[in-house]
């Protein structure tokens, strides 16, 4: 019960302030907390001490009540007044006790702890930061040099147990501060790393993790040419029919169970999608790590795609097929922009790889002889011929049929 109220109570006028400002509310709400059970106690030891005591157990008992206004002047989020409401009573309340007992009772110490406190609450207010701090500083000179050097109400005894248990009081509540202070600042670096690991994750998801390193450390837009890689392009056959008869929820979890599928294929093998449009899907071999395979591992990607389609209509009923299409050659690849960043591609073996797909046939893999070449003997493959191919006229091409086991 205790630790919820200290928490509920910490946490007042918290919402979507910056992770400084946020511990510095926290801190504040804290303090409040601390100076009205240590004002109360006072009070109480104050009132039972009698009337010679009236003006310091007055003090204190205010202060009680307008650190209270300052938790409610945080919960509405003013935060400045807030601070000003926790700092300003307590410097009078010890100011009171000074004058009434001596300065030589251990009270200065306080000043010593507001003028730190000043700073913590009013880092980033420099004018009210050293006002306070001044403040503290003056009253304790003031007390020194005009108040009454030893205690003119309690006897030399009582004024040595004050000066002791006054220190370890500001000891106590320093190392409490301090802790609270620190404690906030580690959670505050724990949870900013994990907010940063979180957003690493997330861009890693979005570009391979050579160009996200390079997007982070340049300024300027991120392009290399490529000799030699394999374009795949898969387009969903019968996918805008079935859009149609489907509610968006659901045809927005078919889309993802496929393409999720095919993502984990391109882990598998290795390989880096590009990015989806509307049902077509486009995965990419040999960048932006270069590797001698790329031909043969997009094979091996595009039979597992089509092998994956079976599988979901098998599990949702439907009568889903795949045309996929592949082309091999120089591209550009980069990304430009400041704002929703992708890795693409650009270039012929782009638009080739493209025409392929929508030129192919249903349920087949329709490959270029470029292509061709780097998978015959490895690869079953069957001569479609030639066909006319928008943009690009006739082209000889193949369909990927399967991979020869040895």
């Amino acid at each position: 019960m205790l630790r919820a109220t200290w928490e509920r109570l910490s946490s007042l006028g918290i919402l979507d302030q910056p992770v400084g400002e946020r511990r510095r509310v926290r801190l504040t709400n804290q303090s409040a907390i601390i100076a009205a059970v240590s004002c109360s106690a006072f009070g109480a030891g104050y009132a039972i001490a009698g009337r010679p005591f009236r003006a310091p157990m007055i003090a204190n008992f205010a202060t009680v009540g307008l650190v209270g206004v300052a938790l409610a002047m945080s919960a509405r989020r003013a935060h400045t007044w807030s601070r000003v409401l926790v700092l300003l009573p307590v410097n009078v309340v010890v100011l009171v006790a000074s004058l009434l007992l001596g300065g030589r009772v251990g009270f200065l110490d306080y000043f010593f702890l507001f003028a730190a406190v000043a700073f913590l609450f009013f880092e980033a207010q420099p004018v009210l930061k050293w006002a306070f701090a001044l403040l503290a500083v003056g009253e304790c000179v003031w007390v020194r040099l005009l108040g009454p050097s030893e205690a003119v109400v309690v006897s030399r005894e009582a004024a040595e147990v004050l000066d002791v248990t006054s220190a370890v009081g500001v000891m106590a509540t320093v190392m409490l501060i301090v802790h609270l202070f620190t404690r906030e600042t580690t959670l505050a670096e724990t949870r900013l790393a994990e907010e940063n690991a979180r957003s690493e994750r997330l861009l890693l998801n979005i570009l391979p993790a050579k160009i996200s390193m390079r997007l982070k450390g340049e300024n300027k837009s991120i392009a290399d040419g490529f000799s030699d890689v394999t374009v795949l392009f898969a387009d969903i056959v019968g996918f805008t029919e079935l859009s149609q008869r489907l509610t968006p929820d659901r045809l927005v979890e078919m889309l993802n169970h496929i393409f999720s599928g095919f993502d984990d294929l391109a882990e598998r093998f290795g390989l880096e999608k590009i990015k989806t449009i509307g049902d077509c899907y486009m995965v990419a071999a040999g960048l932006p790590e270069v590797r001698a395979d790329h031909a043969e591992a997009i094979a091996r990607m595009a039979l597992g795609m089509r092998d994956e389609l079976e599988r979901v209509n098998r599990l949702t009923g439907h009568s889903l097929r795949i045309r996929i299409g592949i082309h091999s050659g120089p591209v550009v690849a980069g990304v430009i922009g400041k704002r929703k960043f992708i890795y693409d591609l650009w270039g012929d073996t782009v638009n080739t790889a493209s025409r392929m797909e929508s030129s192919g046939v249903a349920e087949e893999i329709q490959v270029t002889r470029t292509v061709y070449e780097r998978l015959v003997g490895k690869f079953e493959m069957e001569a479609r011929g030639t066909i006319l191919v928008k943009g690009k006229g006739e082209m000889e091409t193949f369909l990927l049929k399967g991979e020869i086991k040895e």
